[in-house]
């Protein structure tokens, strides 16, 4: 009925409409292939730089004490006896304690678990633990792994009289040393190699995990199905292998992490499990419309069953998918689950060990508790092991909420003065120890005070400042400056942080990538530096919570410079420059080596009223001092730099008394602490010090005093007078009520108690109107809760009682605790343990 051409053309089109049906589902087979090996490979990519993050950061931690216990040892000499080490060691908790001389030779040694300095002198660099000796300031400190998996904490320091060294260390067991670390084994084990893929986490060439047990610790530079997959150089890409003599054909891909690699892999036969269905149906649709063109009374019939049959093979599709990615869902959440588990019950190791010590030293000071001095000791081991222990459940609690992305801002006012001061006094201690230069100095910043989170913006400015100091080389300089600018809209203020280093700089491929979490540049020199890679992530992630910007400008070997730009509310009214009526039209001489220092303080003095001069040399201050006399013109003030590179601050002082007596007030004007010079100061005729950088409100008040000028920024705030306030504590827990009835009693206040929500509320219901004039609440107790007693209060008839002002004191620290208190009727929050500055600052703000 139809000729042969007919039949040749039904061939061809069968043919060509087959091969197209193969290679679209042999695509698509592959597309989901690599959708899912990707996005697990991130997944556990993700996990396992945390996982190293976290262990990096508890072997830190761990040095860290230990480079704090070794300063307490500098007195030992080396005449000293193994009794007196073993002395040492039972009191610092140590494992052993070995005294060497100058050349490295043990003196004498006490040690426990038989390591001893010979067993631990191999893996430490001779020429680093000798180089402490002479340098006080100096600390070695390195973990050493034992070769039977155990590993020490070593501190090295150097010994009284800098005649040698002393090394004091901390034994780890192997039985302990895995289970206080984050495993990525623990991780893969929850994927089953069959019906997922079979996953690789290679360091060098040896198989450090994988969710096929068989591999571990197999050393793959031979292996030709991995070498193949690493030849592809496309990381995160699927690529084809065809490993050959029988070893069959696979997909995989790579992923590098920061040390190591991720390699995954599926067989060829496992690819294609939805292409031969999907032919079947392709070959049955060709049939099905040839026999609609032979046939054309089922026509209709036949059409409508097609539609049928491709619906339904759509959904089933659609559904197959969607329960495939669930279950790799569940699997991903399954498996850091599991390894979150292990994590925290093996934290109980970490924990026990300080409290162990709040036991033990509670114990012998309650032996020795006529024995004065030794009890003080014991409170201060107490309170060491206590703020370890809290440390580290602020770790923990820290780590559950930055993965929940609960992380807020709480802004309060801030002072920028005291902000600024204390970020310097924080990285001074790096600063000296480094042998640097720091440069803290103010633009235009006339709005001191503003609404902001000082504990973020601290943080901001520190992991900024700490990198700075970090790749700066000795000798080098670091600088933050603070710049006001005139852009902001009423009520609000304008600043850019500059922070300045003149360090090794960034490469311009890395500043494109400088911001993403665990980015570290690929260089010798940084390599060789600790870091998480996590520091400028959560900075910028912090920047952009304020709504402000950050960039960066550097160049390779001469420095960076990072800009901060913030818009901060203004606490209270915008505070103008104003002039002091008894400086108005004296002059003034400012000497520093810093011509942006000069230019700035010389503003700020005539924005008060004053006729500024400046030098940046310590000679010329001499002799302008001089030429001012003898012109009859003299300078009313003085504000000289501790450190002029040609003459020593001190000695300028001295110089510049000899010419104009002893009326006129000189002001040191410097960025260190003053302490250790302040008497050699005060005697060649210094009459203030001001830190730096200097702020307007510091400049008037150190000027209001010798002048006697009325300035209230200069009036000393008195500490808060309690005497005959009345309070009403109320807590369920006796150690607690009795610690806090303790410390309020002994600032002035009349304390009553109460052990529950319920009876709080009685004692308030039944007492005077004026009997309480605050109430402390706890937040959980037994009968009534402190919302709940709260709540009832507010609902009192009596407005005076109802209106008494009540304030959370409880261990629910976050956030969310603080809005819940405020929500029930409270009218402040206190965490646990106390801050006894801030809850006397709270207590006086609202009696005020």
């Amino acid at each position: 009925m139809f000729s042969a051409r007919f039949w040749y053309a039904c061939l061809a089109v069968g043919i060509i409409a087959l091969s197209v049906v193969y290679t679209f589902s042999h695509k698509v087979d592959i597309r989901r292939c690599e959708e899912r090996l990707t996005t697990t490979v991130e997944f556990i990519k993700d996990q396992t730089d945390s996982y190293v993050n976290y262990n990096n950061i508890a072997v830190a931690k761990s040095l860290m004490r230990g480079s704090t216990v070794i300063r307490t040892l500098e007195e030992i000499s080396l005449d000293c006896s193994e009794a007196e080490l073993e002395v040492y060691a039972d009191k610092l908790w140590l494992t052993g304690i070995s005294v060497l001389d100058q050349q490295g030779n043990v003196v004498c040694e006490y040690t426990e678990h038989g390591i001893g300095y010979a067993r631990l002198r191999t893996d430490l660099e001779r020429a680093s633990v000798l180089d402490v000796i002479g340098y006080p300031q100096k600390t070695y400190v390195k973990r050493v792994y034992l070769e039977d998996g155990s590993y020490a904490d070593i501190a090295v320091h150097s010994c009284a009289n800098n005649t040698g060294a002393v090394l004091a260390y901390r034994h780890t067991l192997a039985s302990f040393s895995q289970k206080s670390v984050l495993s990525v084994q623990t991780l893969l084990n929850g994927y089953d190699a069959d019906t997922v893929a079979t996953f690789l986490v290679v360091k060098g060439s040896r198989v450090e995990a994988s969710n096929d047990p068989e591999l571990i610790g197999k050393d793959v530079s031979d292996d030709r199905l991995i070498q193949s997959i690493r030849k592809s150089n496309q990381s995160e890409k699927l690529t084809f292998v065809n490993v050959g003599n029988g070893m069959g054909q696979y997909y995989g891909m790579y992923s590098h992490g920061r040390n190591y690699y991720l390699y995954a892999y599926v067989p060829a036969r496992q690819i294609d499990s939805a292409t031969s269905p999907n032919l079947t149906m392709a070959l049955a649709a060709y049939i099905l419309i040839l026999v609609l063109v032979l046939g054309l009374r089922w026509s209709t019939a036949r059409k409508f069953q097609l539609r049928q049959e491709k619906s339904e093979q759509a959904y089933k599709e659609s559904l197959e998918q969607k329960n495939a990615e669930l279950e790799l869902a569940v699997r991903h959440e399954a498996a850091a689950n599991r390894a979150k588990r292990e994590f925290l019950f093996n934290m109980s190791h970490d924990i026990r060990t300080p409290m162990n010590a709040i036991i033990g030293f509670t114990s012998l000071a309650a032996t020795h508790i006529d024995n004065r001095d030794q009890v003080i000791d014991y409170l201060k081991k107490i309170s060491t092991a206590s703020q370890h222990l809290l440390s580290l459940i602020n770790d923990v609690l820290d780590m559950s909420r930055i993965e929940s992305g609960r992380v807020t801002l709480e802004t309060k006012p801030v002072y920028l003065p005291d902000l600024v001061h204390d970020i310097r006094d924080i990285v001074q201690s790096n600063i000296v120890a480094k042998r640097l230069s720091l440069f803290i100095d103010t633009i235009d910043v006339v709005d001191e005070q503003v609404i902001a989170d000082p504990m973020r913006l601290n943080q901001i400015l520190l992991n900024i400042l700490s990198n700075a100091v970090k790749f700066t080389p000795t000798g080098g300089m670091v600088s933050l400056r603070i710049v006001e600018e005139p852009t902001a809209p009423k009520g609000y203020a304008d600043y850019e942080f500059h922070i300045r280093d003149n360090g090794i700089g960034i490469s311009e491929e890395f500043r494109k990538h400088i911001f993403e979490q665990f980015s570290r540049e690929e260089t010798s020199t940084v390599s060789k530096t600790q870091g998480t890679g996590l520091g400028m992530s959560i900075t910028k992630s912090l920047v952009d919570m304020m709504g402000g910007t950050i960039t960066v400008e550097s160049e390779p070997g001469k420095g960076s410079e990072f800009v901060v730009a913030l818009r901060f509310p203004v606490s209270g009214e915008k505070q103008e420059p104003k002039q002091i009526a008894q400086l108005e039209g004296l002059r003034a001489l400012v000497a520093d080596d810093d011509t942006g220092t000069c230019l700035n303080v010389s503003k700020m003095l005539q924005s008060i009223g004053m006729r500024p001069d400046w030098t940046i040399s310590g000679k010329e201050a001499v002799i302008r001092a001089k030429d001012a006399m003898e012109q009859g013109d003299a300078f009313s003030v003085y504000i000289i730099d501790w450190l002029i590179p040609d003459m020593n601050g001190i000695e300028v002082v001295r110089q510049v008394r000899k010419i104009i007596g002893d009326a006129t007030p000189i002001i040191i004007l410097t960025a260190y602490d003053w302490t250790d010079i302040e008497t050699e100061a005060k005697e060649a005729g210094v009459t203030a010090f001001c830190a730096k950088p200097l702020f307007m409100s510091e400049l008037r008040s150190v000027l209001a005093k010798p002048f006697g000028a009325e300035d209230a920024s200069a009036a000393a705030e008195k500490g808060p007078d309690f005497s005959g306030k009345k309070l009403l504590v109320v807590e369920d827990n006796e150690l607690n009520l009795e610690i806090a009835s303790t410390i309020l009693q002994e600032a002035g206040f009349e304390v009553d108690t109460a052990e529950n929500g319920q009876i709080a509320l009685e004692k308030v219901e039944n007492a005077p109107a004026d009997r309480y004039d605050l109430i402390l609440m706890d937040i959980q107790m037994p009968v009534m809760d402190g919302y709940e007693a709260t709540r009832r209060i507010r609902a009192l008839s009596d407005k005076e009682k109802a209106s008494v002002p009540i304030v959370a004191m409880t261990a629910n620290a976050f956030e969310d605790d603080r809005k819940n208190a405020l929500n029930a009727g409270m009218n402040g929050h206190i965490a646990k343990p106390l801050d006894l500055p801030k809850l006397f600052r709270v207590l006086s703000e609202l009696m005020r």
